[in-house]
């Protein structure tokens, strides 16, 4: 009988009755111990299902038991990668290598992973072997033309993202490629008919998502965030999943609402504000935030303030990720976005070492490291050296980051220590008298602050920066200094010490 329940399984997996297939298998585990066959049926049929829990459950334990099975430690990484647990998937990947070195598509798999990770000589060569060892030569070059992107080397990127549409004149990830190459360079007529190409021959929730960040930065907001509802779609699209209907704009009045936070920090601080003009209409409103941004978000917010890991989520009869508020209240535009500001910050600790005679100055040179398109937006501690020689300044790094390690002769006082949360960073931001940042959360805790501050951009910025000018209707008190070409620090360097000087 318990054979029987394992045969059926593995028929069910074959014809892709994955539901079956794991019914089976757990039937089967009510009696036996599983062996290395049960798990990969179970485990198998979990990513098909896209069960990412349940898939990380089977294969943790499968791997536990049978540490000496690559495919097992494979299929874990699978699960991990689309949890988002990017640095765990990459040790999986590593470890089922080092027990099998000839798995051409885990090395294609961890090429992507390093990618992400922001470790892109390491993504080459990881695609390089993926194409070596026999993985799907398309997926091969499509890896290794993304690790050649992300290293600024665009023309070779694009070359052999022609190499597999050669191959594969359909290849949907090929195409999505190309449309964002030519986004990068703001060719925006070449890239519509490469996204449509794309989407025609793949449905993939990414494809729409990234079309719709384009069709953002070219302004074509309406149609930008329709397609921006895709990125719900896809697996790693919410860290926080309630039960019930989402909100699409039906009347609130007596309802209770829940706001639910995604994506980085700076995006919660930057669009939470379409949610306050909600609180008029006889809503019960509560959000759902990172821990690092409860006390300054219930200090500035109505409603109730819960925390994500902490608070169990209310009873509510709508809810709505925050990104999702300005198509569904209507306001597409940057202009349509309720006014900065719309923070205050509370009492923190006084910055140390004040000079009366000095002008203070905050400076942010680098991204988190787990932001994908970080290198991008960050610049080496280095190229801030012609703002040393400014009279009469006092420099302050008022951020948390493992960058803070750069400063070794840079005349910058570290702030990490006084600083617990986003509420205490806004304290100290308000002590300062301009701020000089990249594009991070502090940028945006800035401007909603209605702070005095200098947003320095890469060539291809953001979508909410827009392509041109030094304003941005978000944030008023906010000046942003763009690259005149991909990678050109310096010349945004001497456009600063212009404005600070």
């Amino acid at each position: 009988m318990s054979q029987d329940l394992v045969a059926r399984a593995l028929t069910s997996l074959r014809n892709r009755d994955f539901i079956a297939a794991r019914t089976c298998i757990a039937a089967f585990a009510e009696d036996n111990p599983l062996e290395l066959q049960h798990y990969l049926i179970r485990g198998l049929s979990d990513i098909a299902l896209k069960d990412w829990n349940a898939a990380l459950a089977t294969f943790d334990e499968g791997t536990r038991i049978f540490p000496h099975q690559p495919q097992l430690w494979f299929n874990l990484g699978v699960a991990q990668e689309n949890a988002g647990l990017f640095e765990e998937a990459a040790a999986s990947f590593e470890y089922s290598l080092d027990l099998k070195p000839d798995q051409g598509e885990a090395c294609g798999n961890l090429s992507n992973i390093y990618r992400r990770l922001g470790l892109f000589i390491n993504a080459e060569k990881m695609a390089h072997q993926a194409y070596e060892l026999g993985a799907p030569k398309a997926a091969a070059l499509n890896c290794l033309g993304l690790a050649l992107a992300r290293q600024g080397k665009r023309e070779e990127s694009e070359k052999i993202f022609g190499q597999v549409l050669q191959l594969e004149p359909s290849n949907a990830h090929a195409l999505l490629n190309l449309a964002n190459c030519a986004i990068d360079r703001f060719d925006f007529a070449a890239a519509w008919p490469l996204y449509a190409a794309a989407r025609a021959a793949d449905n993939d929730p990414t494809i729409r998502h990234e079309e719709g960040l384009a069709r953002l930065l070219a302004g074509d907001y309406a149609t930008g965030w329709s397609l921006y509802e895709a990125r719900l779609e896809r697996s790693t699209g919410l860290r926080v999943q309630p039960n019930g209907p989402l909100w699409r704009g039906e009347p609130l009045a007596g309802k209770k609402l829940l706001l639910v936070a995604e994506q980085g920090f700076g995006d919660v601080i930057q669009f939470c504000r379409y949610g306050v003009p909600l609180a008029s209409q006889g809503v019960t409103l509560s959000w759902i935030v990172p821990k690092s941004l409860q006390r300054l978000l219930a200090d500035n917010l109505p409603g109730h303030v819960l925390a994500e890991g902490s608070d169990p989520l209310p009873t509510t009869d709508y809810w709505l990720p925050i990104l999702s508020l300005p198509l569904i209240t209507q306001r597409p535009a940057p202009a349509d976005a309720p006014p900065a500001p719309y923070m205050r910050a509370a009492a923190a600790p006084g910055l140390p070492g004040i000079k009366k005679d000095k002008r203070k100055i905050g400076i942010v040179w680098s991204t988190s490291p787990t932001n994908e398109r970080g290198y991008e937006k960050s610049m080496p501690i280095e190229m801030l050296a012609p703002l040393w020689g400014l009279k009469d300044v006092q420099f302050y790094a008022p951020f948390i980051n493992p960058h803070l390690d750069d400063i070794t002769q840079e005349p910058i006082r570290r702030l990490d220590n006084l600083i617990k949360d986003f509420a205490d960073t806004a304290g100290l931001l308000i002590q300062l008298d301009c701020l000089v940042t990249v594009d991070t959360a502090t940028a945006h805790l800035a401007g909603a602050l209605g702070l005095k501050a200098f947003v320095l951009l890469p060539y291809c910025p953001d979508w909410r920066w827009g392509i041109r000018g030094s304003t941005t209707p978000f944030y008023p008190s906010v000046t942003l200094l763009r690259q005149p070409k991909p990678d050109d620090w310096e010349s945004v360097i001497k456009q600063l010490i212009d404005h600070l000087s």
